[in-house]
């Protein structure tokens, strides 16, 4: 009976013991958890890794199209200034040494010129008045007189008056010193306002005063005329002749011009005065200077132009000479 319940009984020991097998089997599925775990987090690194790589390219995509742009606006910048520069000025010749010393030497004399006291003014007389050029005149005959800029996308002028010439300016001043004449701008330089503005200013810098007004700009060219510089002579005079018309207090005139606005009468229209007796005609290149000013017969100065290439009596006109009876 002993043997048999010796045999019939479970071991305390042995009955707490794992099998084998499922051991095995949990070692096995702890193992591939890890390996599962671990790979998650290893494609995780990765797909962070690749999203912190695809930031980075979209930012430095961004900076450099950023940098590209801005690039493209200096260069775009710089070519519209070269195409402006090229607009106004590729058609100059190239630049001559001997101009620019000439130029340099204009300023530098002007300069010296300022430096000097001038005496003062008379009083203005309206009864007196010089219809003034400038191209010609006080400047040598050239292309230019302005330059032109970009200002709020719309081109704007600025008179160009370094090229003035000293001596004219100086004849110019002794005249209105000793006349008391004043001066109406009957130069394609009465257009607009800042070309205005540059002659008042190198007026100014001779301590004259500005210009009083200017002819009339609205009167057409007569088409009719075949030849254009005529047509623009007649047109002048028929500008200088209604200022005068709708001006009765004037007594005394000149026109300042470097061409001969004699060849006006020529072809006078109705109600034009005649320019012959009151043409003084400057050389284009030089202009006026104070060593041309002198008198000659009052007979002589009615018989045709004057002329700045020879003896002129500017001052006689305006100072000397009782006023010329109007045209008939």
């Amino acid at each position: 009976m002993a043997k048999d319940n010796d045999e019939g009984s479970i071991s305390p020991g042995k009955a707490g013991a794992k099998d084998p097998m499922s051991a095995l089997k949990e070692r096995t599925a702890a193992s591939a958890a890890e390996r599962e775990r671990a790979a998650k987090e290893r494609a995780e690194r990765v797909k962070a890794g690749v999203e912190e790589a695809r930031k980075k390219r979209k930012l430095e995509e961004a900076k450099r199209l950023k940098e590209e742009a801005a690039a493209a606006a200096v260069t775009k910048k710089a070519k519209g200034a070269d195409d402006i520069l090229e607009s106004l000025y590729g058609g100059l010749p190239p630049p001559d040494p001997k101009k620019d010393e000439q130029l340099a030497v204009k300023v530098k004399e002007r300069d010296t010129w300022k430096q000097h006291r001038f005496p003062p003014l008379p009083a203005e007389e309206p009864s007196k008045v010089i219809f003034l050029d400038v191209d010609g005149v006080l400047r040598p005959l050239t292309a230019g007189g302005f330059r032109s800029m970009m200002v709020d996308g719309e081109w704007a002028l600025r008179a160009e008056t370094a090229d003035f010439i000293s001596g004219a300016l100086l004849a110019l001043r002794h005249i209105v010193e000793t006349t008391g004449a004043i001066i109406v701008l009957s130069s394609e330089w009465r257009r607009d306002q800042p070309m205005r503005d540059g002659v008042d200013a190198i007026l100014a810098e001779y301590e004259m005063r500005p210009c009083a007004t200017w002819t009339p700009t609205d009167l057409q060219r007569d088409m009719g005329t075949e030849n254009p510089f005529k047509a623009f002579t007649e047109r002048r005079a028929r500008e200088i002749s209604q200022w005068l018309n709708t001006n009765p207090q004037v007594k005394q005139w000149v026109v300042i011009d470097d061409i001969n606005m004699a060849d006006a009468d020529l072809d006078r229209k109705p109600g034009t005065l005649l320019m012959a007796p009151r043409i003084v005609q400057t050389h284009r290149k030089i202009g006026p200077h104070t060593e041309h000013i002198a008198l000659r017969g009052k007979a002589e100065h009615r018989q045709s132009p004057l002329t700045f290439l020879g003896p002129l009596s500017l001052l006689s006109f305006l100072q000397l000479f009782d006023p010329l009876p109007a045209p008939g």
